[in-house]
């Protein structure tokens, strides 16, 4: 099977064409307009240009969508997807959304939960590309759309990096009741097994299949952040009032944020400015929403990556990356058992 992989030089993206190499039953192509991945064949794509994208598709057994970026990238390149995916008769279709599409609902919540958009233009942007990709499905193409929780793992900027950074800094911690919503952490690797039992099970032309991905031991935000932090020797992780976390957001917030695009427009996007907390995480972490991924076990035959497991290994790239002395690194991990 020769399968696509739109964004393929990305986090999730990289992790896939190295788990597709070596299953012995596929052949993954990365199409990226970033940068190119050694020992496979890569391809530069404009994912938004339906001629570049129809004619990386010919000759494709499958395609997984593992393109991020700006809403238009999202939402009206899956347009484009759909259309090009049909011109190149590629006949089957993985798509990666997210939990944002849940919006601001809580509760256990399966996949036939309705779209809530109103959280931003994230949310309005996947929700989007989920019904532009379910044309192609009503042609008569396989349509499988993953639904993944916060991914995490080691080489996960957003819920590892940046994060052990924040608590470095003393800006997270045990955040209290605004830390007691579910994290829906899964990892990297489970996120890859999923994509690939789906691209393993049998062709199902005018289906639509989609599947919540959330590892059903993944902890309250507030036991991810102390777990983490005396994993990484952020100790003693503090207790963080709703006052400070609220000024970190709400008033600090924007400031940081205009710092960073003024930086990045004249070509300084390097220099070291601290990472703004948006508003948008502070009301992730205090929802008490939690992803039901029963099908996917079910159905994907799925085998999580443990907390522990995942832990240490978030851990040890994380203190790696800080360039810790190994004596000091093998002693600030400490992390539940497996």
């Amino acid at each position: 099977m020769k399968v696509l992989v739109l964004g393929g030089s990305g986090y999730i993206g990289s992790r896939l064409c190295a788990a597709l190499a070596a299953s012995g039953w596929a052949t993954p192509v990365n199409a990226s307009a970033r940068r190119a991945i050694p020992n496979i064949e890569n391809r530069r794509v404009d994912t938004r240009n339906g001629e570049s994208l129809a004619a990386a598709l010919r000759g494709m057994d499958a395609v997984v969508n593992c393109v991020a970026g700006d809403a238009a990238s999202i939402a009206r390149g899956a347009v484009t997807l759909a259309r090009a995916a049909q011109e190149a008769q590629c006949p089957r279709i993985v798509h990666l959304s997210s939990m944002s599409v849940y919006g601001s609902q809580e509760g256990l919540l399966p996949e036939v939960t309705p779209f809530d958009p109103t959280l931003g233009w994230y949310a309005r942007a996947k929700c989007e590309a989920e019904l532009h990709l379910a044309a192609f499905a009503q042609a008569g193409g396989s349509l499988v759309t993953l639904r993944p929780g916060c991914v995490w793992g080691a080489g996960s900027q957003l819920w590892v990096g940046r994060v052990g950074r924040w608590l470095r800094a003393g800006r997270l911690g045990d955040l209290g009741a605004a830390g007691d919503g579910w994290s829906n952490l899964v990892h990297v690797d489970d996120v890859c097994g999923a994509i690939l039992s789906a691209l393993h099970a049998p062709d199902a032309p005018g289906q639509v299949r989609t599947y919540n991905l959330a590892a059903p031991d993944s902890p309250r935000w507030n036991e991810y952040f102390v777990d983490l932090g005396v994993a990484i020797g952020a100790t003693p992780v503090g207790r963080i009032s709703k006052l400070q976390l609220r000024t970190d957001a709400w008033l600090a917030g924007p400031i940081l944020k205009v710092a960073q695009t003024a930086l990045a427009r004249a070509g300084r996007a390097g220099y070291a400015v601290p990472e703004p907390i948006s508003p948008g995480l502070v009301a992730l972490w205090d929802r008490h929403l939690r992803m039901d991924s029963r099908l996917a076990e079910r159905e994907l035959e799925l085998k999580w990556t443990c907390y522990g497991t995942g832990l240490r290994q978030s851990a040890l790239w994380y203190l790696q990356r800080d360039g810790m002395p190994g004596s000091e690194r093998r002693a600030a991990v400490a992390v539940p058992p497996a």
